[in-house]
């Protein structure tokens, strides 16, 4: 436990203002709106999460126009299917991401490997034979281009409105959680599949960080986006890493002075937490 006569307090009030500066929302929102600043607006969060739920508006822009009086769909339509900006991938849930984070996720792309071999219910999706399967899949989409779901027939038994998944679709699923392919845009909300190689045949050149450098990026832009955080919190935010990972960071960069710990009080009036902060807070 750290000691609250060691160490800075942060009110609730300042660790409020902080995330708000980290999120975008501190910023004034008639600043004008363009394709280039929702795409800077969104690397300085971080990551917008994908939501199918439709009401107005999807979730993923309501975010921004929370930000941007002069939003409009199509920016971030052009920032992930034209200019190639953003991506679609997972963090805690499905997100739209800066592409320059790419290179960490090949670290998700194995986690995800091992949890979908270990997961029964995805085995039986994808059938007696998934290598076959799933060659099969990826030789249709190198040989024909982009393709969706629909575009493979099997004759599908619905098990429930979400999960009632085709093997081809099974098989979509698990190419994409596992970096073999990429949303290149949707329509109607629905994924058109693709590889990455051919939606971002530069970057997949690029040499891959090692887990050291990607803990300690998905640690140090965390607590950035979110001003005071526990180790959990950092941990949570990209949902990349370990939580024993995220513990060990902030030790050592606390002792190392690259972060401090501070207590912050919480506005709820129960007992202050213990968590971390830059230097510069």
């Amino acid at each position: 436990m750290v000691s609250a006569k060691s160490v800075t307090t942060i009110s609730a009030r300042d660790a409020r203002c902080l995330l708000m500066l980290g999120q975008g929302l501190r910023d004034d929102p008639a600043r004008k709106a363009t394709a280039a600043s929702v795409c800077r607006c969104i690397e300085r969060m971080g990551f917008v999460q994908v939501d199918t739920i439709n009401i107005v508006e999807r979730a993923h822009h309501h975010i921004l126009m929370s930000r941007f009086d002069g939003y409009e769909k199509h920016m971030l339509t052009k920032l992930l299917e034209t200019d190639r900006k953003l991506y679609e991938h997972w963090t805690h849930d499905a997100s739209i991401i800066p592409v320059a984070c790419r290179a960490f996720w090949h670290h998700r792309y194995k986690k995800s490997e091992r949890r979908i071999k270990e997961n029964g219910w995805w085995y039986s999706r994808l059938g007696e034979n998934p290598r076959k399967l799933l060659n099969h899949v990826l030789k249709r989409i190198r040989d024909e281009g982009p393709l969706m779901s629909k575009d493979f027939e099997h004759k599908e038994e619905k098990n429930g409105p979400w999960w009632g998944w085709k093997p081809q679709k099974a098989a979509l699923e698990y190419l994409w959680h596992t970096g073999k392919l990429g949303v290149t845009r949707r329509v109607n909300f629905h994924k058109v599949y693709d590889l990455n190689e051919r939606m971002f045949p530069e970057q997949d050149c690029h040499k891959l960080p090692t887990r050291v450098q990607m803990i300690d990026w998905a640690c140090n832009s965390a607590l950035q986006r979110l001003g005071v955080a526990s180790a959990v919190e950092v941990k949570q935010f990209w949902d990349l890493i370990k939580p024993e990972e995220a513990k060990k960071w902030c030790a050592l960069q606390a002792r190392k002075g690259e972060i401090i710990e501070v207590i912050l009080v919480s506005a709820d009036g129960s007992e202050p937490k213990p968590a971390y902060a830059h230097p510069d807070w």
